[in-house]
């Protein structure tokens, strides 16, 4: 009877020694494999913690005039990315008190530069633009461009006394694109309408507007067009922007 339950004994032990042995062979296992995978890749909880923050440094009183009329707009210039009256008057309140703000989300109202004529908006995949132009004292013009993948949806104001009032664009610039043209045959004609969406619009001179094609050049439309580019000059006696130049721009940096 004792040999029975010493070799009972003996069993259960193995038994249990084994088990101890597999348990303790997998939780190395698994450290090893969590050392390995924090020395290669960090995991996503790591990444959560890291958040997005940059200080943009704002001076209010140089920039006043601007930041005033951003809290005025209407929603519909930013139609593609959506920026509330109630949140701008905010930022603004922040700027007037800090001289600057906390911009935390990477790729969306992340601005990217700022002067008294002219503030420009990463949103996303696309850019915004408020500029104004000064034809008296507390007599602006103001421009606003919502930049996407399909062109720029451009909306015109007056800013006159503390009061925000549309104008129609075909009274600025609209039809800049036929100022190009040296020849009107149909197949010019055709060209321009074709390349619609190729216009990019510069408002950051407080004094100029300059508008050109990214894609018609001088080597293939030089029969059709005087040149890419068209510059405009503000006119503050008759309330207007003059055609100072058109001519064949090479590059972007020009």
């Amino acid at each position: 009877m004792t040999n029975y339950k010493t070799i009972i004994f003996l069993i259960l032990s193995i038994v249990i020694f084994s088990c101890n042995s597999e348990v303790k062979q997998k939780s190395k296992l698994v450290e090893q494999k969590n050392n390995e995978t924090s020395d290669t890749e960090p995991t996503y909880e790591l990444e959560e913690k890291v958040k997005y923050r940059d200080t943009i440094q704002i001076n209010y009183l140089k920039n006043k005039k601007l930041l005033n009329i951003l809290t005025l707009l209407p929603e519909s210039t930013m139609d593609s990315w959506e920026w509330s009256k109630k949140d701008r008057e905010r930022t603004v309140e922040f700027i007037e008190k800090n001289n600057f703000i906390i911009d935390s989300t990477q790729m969306y109202n992340n601005i990217k530069y700022i002067k008294p004529n002219t503030i420009g908006i990463q949103v996303v995949d696309g850019f915004w633009t408020l500029s104004i132009y000064e034809f008296n004292e507390n007599d602006y013009f103001v421009v606003t461009n919502d930049i996407v993948g399909d062109g720029n949806d451009i909306q015109t104001f007056n800013f006159k006394n503390g009061k925000l009032t549309p104008t129609k664009m075909v009274n600025w610039f609209s039809e800049f694109d036929n100022k190009l043209l040296l020849n009107k045959s149909t197949d010019c004609i055709e060209l321009l309408e074709e390349n619609q969406l190729t216009y990019n619009y510069n408002f950051n001179d407080k004094n100029k507007i300059l508008i050109s094609s990214w894609l018609l050049n001088e080597s293939e439309n030089k029969n059709c067009l005087i040149g890419n580019s068209i510059k405009y000059e503000l006119n503050k006696e008759k309330r207007t922007f003059d055609i100072a130049d058109i001519y064949w721009k090479k590059d972007k940096s020009e």
